[in-house]
């Protein structure tokens, strides 16, 4: 997942495994954003819930992935 920084402007990534550990906590935590700090101007960034699920389209909530 591509991200450009809200404040320094540098584009970064994110890796499919920080998306969907970062959905998981949204979820457990039920928090409506994440904070994803910036690798190079150390600021965070708010990432919506919408924004990480269409990057990570097969996630399933950590409740139903222990159901099955």
């Amino acid at each position: 997942m591509q991200i450009r920084c809200q404040h320094c402007h540098k584009p970064f990534g994110l890796s499919k495994d920080a998306v969907i550990q970062a959905l998981n906590a949204l979820e457990t935590q039920n928090m409506h954003h994440y904070d994803v700090h910036c690798p190079h101007c150390s600021r965070a960034n708010h990432v919506s819930k919408a924004e990480l699920q269409r990057a990570a389209p097969n996630w399933k909530k950590p409740e139903e992935e222990s159901a099955n």
